[in-house]
């Protein structure tokens, strides 16, 4: 019998270089095939070179899968839970949780430098915290997701302070912000003072200043300390729709424990008394039992009343109790000729708030005034002399010696003594608690003389005049007290002339000239300068031109210098400081002949001119001051009608604030 044939084996080949495992489908079995290493070469010599068909052949591209970082947490997330390659242990005093070193490191700073230091460290016990707090901080690092109430943040800004987890406090910090509310605002205002979220304390602070009136009706306002109740009470930017109203603030939280009456003197010698009207602090303080028994609080009506019984003492007796709340600074016009009305002088006050754009009428004179001199003693508003009617043929035939006194506080004016002298063109300074009336001229002629206006006595006192009389000039207030006064109109022509006044020695001094004569100018002390600025002088042929240079003084050098010229040469404008710039307002121009509405603003930190928004008409012979005014009276709020408003306001704070934590 013949034997069997053996069944033919399939020679094995031996793996060549660049061979790939090749897949086969079913039940077939998987080989590897060689490669034709020369044949792809050449296939890839086919293609064109790169950039030479864009149109057809693409460079190639980067392709990702959106879904990827979210499937890549959730799927860390179960390893965890089923301890799968788990290597650290975090412990609290009662539970423990099993993480994953890499992860952890990744969003913690200190699980980082912990691990740098120790990587084979197993277990990190942290007695501190709690299991609630850890619990959430280990969901957000594999979820970067976090579930946060009022009751759980505590310990949540707890576990990411000590964990150093930024992103994590804040979403803390957003989250607080978004729930301020009258309710919450001292709660959040705890936590974020006890965890160092400075930004957040701040707004939360914020928010109780603004929302101070509606805050008092509620439960959590009668849980305020006597140390936060008082600074509350001592802040300058409480807002209430009146000082009777932080009055009965005070009142409601001495009266809601007996035991905090014998605070009651302290507490409301906070109260600014002296803020509110004479009629209300007899309709609705007097009345008050406490502010009529006790005598303490008795005196501090006593004193409220007799401030507003001797205004012309009020000078003196300025403090934190005579000022308003969340007064703001603005810069305010007055009097002038305006163009529109060329015949007729102006009695408007016009005000701008700093950084605003808006002209805003404020109060009127209580008579026309056109070429006065203004100054600001004490918060008051001194307005002096000027004309009072228009002179065609500016001899100064209707010079006035009016003085009068503006309180932005109640929109008062108060007559007071009037000069010794009618005077116009003058200038009007305040240094030493003192206003000085300086040279000027009026239907006599020019003027040396000097006067000084005591507050307390409402008297005018001679000084020692000036050795030659002038009018149009300026003067400026150096850091000193000393009276800079500069150029003008002095024998029949423009001068340089420069002299100084010392008040405490009634005694005047020649000073450098200025290197430009001018008059009908303006100047002004900025921070340790004195600027000169605008005016004109005669031209070559006797004619008036518009004086563009800006001389600068230095006092302690005595030499003066240039900075950058007015882009629009004026006279007879107004100059003031306002947040530590300079504002020169309205005025005459000779090149153009025509009354000018423009506010031109100095920065003297960037030494350029720029042009604000206008005057709402043209107008000569203006003044202009920097005054602090008040807010503008707050409708009274009832309780619980703000909760979409107080809200609203924490959403719109709560983009802001985006500093502050990752400092801690």
């Amino acid at each position: 019998m013949a034997p069997k044939k053996k069944a033919a084996r399939q020679k094995k080949l031996a793996p060549e270089q660049g061979s790939l495992p090749v897949v086969l489908g079913g039940d077939e079995k998987i080989e590897e095939a060689a490669l034709d290493i020369e044949k792809l070469n050449q296939l890839n010599g086919l293609l064109p070179e790169p950039g030479s068909l864009p149109s057809l052949v693409s460079a190639g591209s980067e392709v990702s899968q959106p879904e990827h970082g979210a499937a890549l947490l959730e799927e860390l997330s179960r390893m965890r839970q089923e301890r799968f390659l788990t290597d650290l242990e975090l412990a609290t005093k009662t539970k423990a949780f099993d993480v994953h070193k890499l992860v952890m490191a990744s969003c913690s700073q200190y699980f980082r430098e912990l691990l740098q230091k120790d990587p084979a460290v197993r277990r990190v016990e942290l007695p501190s915290l709690s299991p609630l707090g850890l619990a959430t901080v280990i969901t957000y690092a594999y979820l970067g997701r976090v579930h946060l109430s009022l009751y759980t943040i505590g310990c949540t800004v707890a576990a990411a302070t000590r964990l150093q987890m930024p992103q994590l406090l804040q979403l803390c910090a957003d989250f607080l912000l978004r729930e301020l509310s009258v309710q919450t605002c001292v709660y959040v205002w705890n936590i974020a003072g006890a965890y160092r979220l400075a930004a957040v304390r701040e707004a939360a602070r914020r928010f109780l200043l603004e929302n101070f009136a509606e805050f008092a009706g509620t439960a959590p306002f009668t849980q305020l300390t006597l140390e936060q109740i008082t600074a509350f009470l001592q802040d300058d930017a409480l807002e209430l729709p009146s000082e009777v109203t932080a009055f009965q603030v005070a009142l409601r939280w001495l009266e809601f424990d007996p035991k905090r009456l014998r605070h009651a003197a302290g507490l409301l010698s906070l109260v600014r008394f002296e803020t509110i009207p004479a009629p209300q602090l007899v309709s609705e303080v007097q009345p008050v039992p406490r502010m009529m028994l006790d005598p303490d609080c008795h005196r501090l009506l006593v004193d409220a009343m007799n401030y507003h019984l001797l205004p012309h003492q009020q000078n003196a007796m300025q403090s934190r109790r005579t000022r308003v709340r969340g007064g703001r600074r603005a810069l305010v016009v007055v009097g002038g000729r305006p163009s529109l009305t060329e015949r007729a002088l102006s009695r408007e006050l016009l005000s701008r708030e700093a950084g605003g754009s808006a002209w805003s009428s404020l109060t009127q004179l209580p008579a026309k005034s056109f070429n006065q001199s203004v100054a600001v003693m004490d918060g008051f508003l001194y307005v002096a002399g000027g004309e009072d009617q228009n002179d065609a043929r500016n001899q100064a035939k209707h010079a006035v010696s009016t003085l009068c006194r503006y309180d932005p506080r109640f929109n008062t004016w108060l007559h007071l003594a009037g000069m010794r002298q009618r005077r116009t063109h003058f200038s009007l300074v305040a240094t030493g608690g003192q206003l000085f009336a300086i040279g000027g001229r009026s239907a006599q002629g020019i003027l040396s003389t000097v006067e000084c206006y005591v507050p307390s006595t409402n008297t005018w006192h001679p000084k020692a005049g000036m050795e030659l009389p002038r009018c149009c000039h300026a003067s400026a207030v150096l850091p000193s007290g000393e009276i800079l006064v500069t150029g003008g109109y002095i024998s029949a022509a423009y001068s340089r002339s420069v002299v100084s006044y010392s008040p405490a020695t009634d005694r005047w001094g020649e000073r450098p000239g200025l290197g430009t004569p001018r008059g009908w100018h303006c100047a002004a002390a900025l921070g340790e300068r004195a600027y000169v600025v605008g005016g004109s002088q005669l031209g070559p042929k006797g004619e008036r031109v518009d004086v563009l240079a800006v001389e600068v003084y230095e006092p302690g050098s005595a030499q003066w210098s240039y900075s950058a010229p007015l882009p629009l040469g004026v006279s007879t404008a107004g100059l003031a400081v306002l947040e530590g710039q300079l504002f020169l307002v309205g005025g005459w121009n000779e090149a153009e002949k025509r009354y000018q509405a423009t506010v031109q603003r100095y920065d003297p930190e960037a030494d350029t001119w720029e042009q604000e928004e206008e005057l709402p008409e043209p107008t000569v012979g203006v003044s202009c001051c920097a005054l602090t005014l008040p807010r503008p009276q707050l409708p009274r709020q009832r309780h619980g009608d703000s909760a979409g408003t107080t809200r609203s306001r924490a959403e719109s704070r709560s983009s802001s604030v985006t500093s502050g934590v990752n400092s801690v």
